[in-house]
């Protein structure tokens, strides 16, 4: 299997860290939260105005990130969404948020410039699934995170779900499946792997610092949040069997709709189960830094800055990043003689990336491999179409 790379007028994911890391919650397992930054502030738009003269005319999804997007406030939002809405290009705006900042007034703000917006809200599964997201004070912010979600309903806005799966959530599979059947304006969910290995926790704020040095202190081998790859397969699996038995029409389940679009020959766009992976991907800092994949750790991920490029042909490729370029076509070659590879498509190179030369390393693989099998199986005995969830 080969790395490909994008071509100049191939669409991009732009990733927009507008607080850079900042976030009004301090989730224990955030990877921003583990990376340096020097410069942090708030994306300004001398900044995302040199990004998109550098992309030129290209296609771009945009993802409103941080840290938490809506920090910026709405008076700085205003206008990067007006360079956005002024781009000569075709545009998708999306944005991930935990929804807890979300008014009235974001709404007003998104519906002027991009009624169409795909908003993504991040919620754990159950209340108890919850635990490890909280504020800096240590208390618990699902509720508030409910309250976010219920006003993107009274407007009328669908929205999908990102739940990370995380040691709390390993066998509630049912109540998981059942939450997102609750929203009735919920159209898709992702089960996200959080598989963290041998990653280092930064910072340790008072009324959280207990909590954090016993779940990473030392920040070696398995983060006391994380689930092993065998974790994580087995769970989506079970999410699988309630999934097709009760919600299978209701809305959709990533990975495994990926999957299922494999196995009828269909495109994916979904990166961990698509040819087209991270080089797809870039991130745009306040800082003006680009970076390839924010899942990426950096600053591994530079690619380039926007004071020096006059146009993303010129890093897109990885041309000032070798080491990067080549780690992921050496992890690509050893997929070639994979018996699931035309289903897998390599996984996510980010997480590989990081698992690379430790324990896990080979039951990432082993995992996938199982779960492709028993999704594999369960559309066989229970007829399952792509066609009829979408």
């Amino acid at each position: 299997m080969e790395l490909v790379l994008p071509r100049p007028a191939d669409s991009l994911t732009v990733i927009l860290k507008l607080a850079g890391a900042a976030c009004n919650i301090n989730c224990y397992y955030c990877y921003e939260k583990r990376k340096p930054y020097p410069d942090e502030n708030w994306l300004s738009p001398e900044t995302l105005g040199k990004f998109l003269v550098a992309a030129g005319n290209r296609p771009l999804r945009i993802v409103l990130h941080g840290g938490e997007p809506l920090l910026i406030g709405p008076r700085r939002m205003r206008p990067l969404l007006e360079l956005l809405a002024g781009y000569p290009g075709t545009v998708e705006l999306t944005m991930q948020t935990n929804a807890m900042l979300l008014t009235d007034t974001w709404i007003d703000l998104f519906d002027e410039f991009f009624p169409d917006i795909d908003i993504g809200v991040s919620i754990d599964g159950p209340r108890e699934a919850n635990a490890h997201r909280v504020d800096y004070r240590d208390r618990p912010t699902f509720d508030k995170v409910l309250r976010g979600i219920e006003l993107l309903r009274r407007r009328g806005k669908t929205i999908a779900l990102c739940i990370t799966v995380t040691d709390l959530v390993l066998g509630l599979a049912a109540e998981t499946m059942a939450l997102v059947a609750d929203f009735p304006h919920v159209r898709a969910v992702r089960l996200s792997p959080c598989l963290d290995y041998n990653v280092s926790t930064l910072k340790f704020p008072k009324a959280n610092a207990p909590s954090l040095l016993a779940l990473n202190g030392k920040g070696r081998g398995a983060a006391g949040w994380s689930t092993t790859p065998t974790e994580y397969a087995r769970f989506v699996a079970d999410c699988f069997d309630v999934w097709h038995r009760e919600y299978f029409q209701r809305f959709l389940v990533e990975p495994l709709f990926s999957m299922l679009l494999h196995f009828t020959g269909a495109e994916v766009t979904l990166t961990d189960w698509s040819v087209l992976k991270e080089p797809f991907i870039v991130a745009l800092y306040p800082d003006g830094t680009i970076g390839a994949s924010e899942e990426i750790s950096t600053p591994d991920a530079a690619i380039g800055t926007v004071d020096t490029v006059g146009s993303l042909d010129e890093i897109v490729r990885f041309q000032r990043n070798l080491p990067l370029v080549t780690g992921m076509r050496e992890l690509l070659e050893r997929c070639s003689s994979c018996s699931h590879v035309s289903v897998c498509s390599g996984g996510s190179l980010a997480d590989r990336l990081r698992l690379r030369d430790t324990e896990w390393d080979s039951e990432y693989c082993a995992s996938r491999k199982w779960l492709i099998d028993y999704v594999r199986s369960g559309c066989e005995r229970y007829g399952l179409r792509p066609s009829v969830a979408g």
